[in-house]
């Protein structure tokens, strides 16, 4: 169903619909939705390149980010305002992805209203620069450099590097509205003809993946606190390194003072410490990295999913055209997302792993540091400390930053148990060979389409 506002045309939240291009972005394939919301004739779009629905009003810049990502192997999400063949405008959200000689790119409804309200103004900013350049009579090559210089100085004010790297933020998001709008592969009655075997299948997948899907938010929690925890982790080093460099500066005036033995040991541990902090830091790394393309990738695996089992309903119901081509091209983009998600599961249960031993380990050390330097502080101050030979510095001021330190201990560290115990409360278990054996099954049914 669509609605019109103004000079904008709205459609549905249920409203998930593809085209499929070559590599330069000619069309060749799409379902009915793409062309009905585009109002061009099929023949008219088929064979067409795809800036026949472009807006005066979109950047330049986007578009050359986007092929630039795309040429470079990376899928792209974000938001595109087009214009209909009758004048009006209608906005996606456009997940691009390549497959063998072309690519697949999905829109669906924008949901994240404050990312898409963020992402209009950018736009004309960029827009009204671009305008500037055209005034000045620069050619459109140079107006689209100049665009891109400018999108990728608004999206690095939001953290992104690239147009891809905001995509991948930002899919997860749009992806987890959309089943919350309860977006799910259309059921029909069960039948032998292909396209129906192709639904059935659709609707198995999206079974089995329900789990992992249905914990993106939780991932995007987890990344959020292991974003935060990173922050932190350099100055957990510093504390570390700072208190081994103290228990070094002092001596004390007692001959009989525990204080050299207890300098050696909080020393020992503490230079233990920070040489597996430097470890534990890469594994929270490594393990935000691998979340992160967890969130992305099942994202985009529900969202090929969706299209695949409405477009398959649709054949189902014989209200689309030029079925066998682009019920392959989709299938493929399945496919891809599917190989991907089994290994990255893997590595993060391997990272996960190595967070346990790698924390156990520095926390034990930090532990077994904390009485001994509250001991050594002590009988420092009891004993009337003095610097070693060689030192320099004020005693008082030294034996302060000291209690400072002891005071504040690593809270860090138990921040980095609860993400850890959070992480290990998620389900990664993934049949990658029963779903690989579910594609093999959809790609026989595609081979039957007549």
């Amino acid at each position: 169903m669509e609605t019109i506002q103004g000079d904008e045309r709205l459609f549905d939240v249920d409203d998930v619909f593809f085209s499929t291009t070559d590599t330069k972005g000619v069309i060749r394939g799409a379902n009915n939705t793409f062309i009905t919301l585009a109002r061009h004739p099929r023949e008219e779009m088929i064979g067409a390149p795809h800036n026949i629905i472009r807006h005066d009003d979109m950047p330049a810049g986007v578009f050359k980010l986007m092929w630039d990502d795309l040429e470079a192997g990376l899928p792209v999400c974000t938001y595109v305002l087009n214009k209909a063949g009758d004048g009006l405008d209608y906005w996606v959200f456009a997940t691009v992805t390549a497959v063998e000689d072309g690519y697949v790119s999905v829109r669906t409804k924008p949901l994240d209203q404050d990312t898409f309200a963020t992402v209009r103004g950018i736009y004309q900013r960029v827009r009204a620069i671009e305008r500037e350049c055209i005034a000045q009579g620069l050619p459109r090559r140079r107006v689209a450099e100049r665009g891109a210089q400018a999108l990728l100085a608004e999206l690095e004010t939001l953290g992104y590097g690239s147009l891809s790297a905001f995509g991948r933020a930002t899919l997860p998001q749009e992806a987890q509205l959309l089943l919350r709008a309860g977006v799910r592969v259309p059921v029909r009655e069960e039948s032998d003809d292909a396209a129906d075997r192709i639904l059935e299948l659709a609707r198995t997948i999206e079974h089995d993946s329900d789990t992992l899907v249905g914990q993106v938010g939780g991932y995007r929690e987890l990344l959020a606190g292991l974003g935060g925890w990173m922050e932190q982790a350099p100055t957990i080093t510093r504390r570390a390194r700072r208190t081994g460099e103290l228990v070094a500066m002092f001596d004390s005036q007692d001959a009989e003072s525990s204080v050299p033995d207890v300098s050696e040991r909080v020393s020992e541990r503490t230079a233990r410490a920070v040489e597996q902090l430097g470890g534990l830091t890469s594994t929270v790394g490594a393990l935000v990295s691998a979340v992160a393309q967890l969130s992305f990738r099942a994202s985009l695996m529900r969202l090929h999913t969706l299209v695949l089992g409405i477009y398959a309903a649709a054949v189902v119901d014989g209200t689309e055209d030029d079925v066998p081509r682009a019920m392959t091209e989709l299938s493929h983009a399945l496919a891809e997302d599917l190989a991907d998600i089994g290994p990255v599961c893997n590595e993060i249960v391997t990272r996960s792993d190595e967070l346990d031993e790698l924390m156990r380990s520095v926390v034990s050390d930090l532990d077994r540091t904390r009485r001994p330097f509250d001991r050594w502080l002590r009988a420092l101050q009891d004993e009337h400390a003095s610097l070693r030979e060689g030192v320099e510095g004020d005693v008082l001021a030294l034996l302060g930053e000291a209690e400072r330190l002891s005071e504040a201990g690593f809270p860090e560290m138990s921040a980095l148990a609860t993400l850890a115990a959070r992480c290990r409360g998620l389900d990664f278990s993934y049949n990658s060979d029963a779903m690989q054996g579910t594609m093999a099954a959809v790609a026989d049914a595609i081979g039957d389409l007549v």
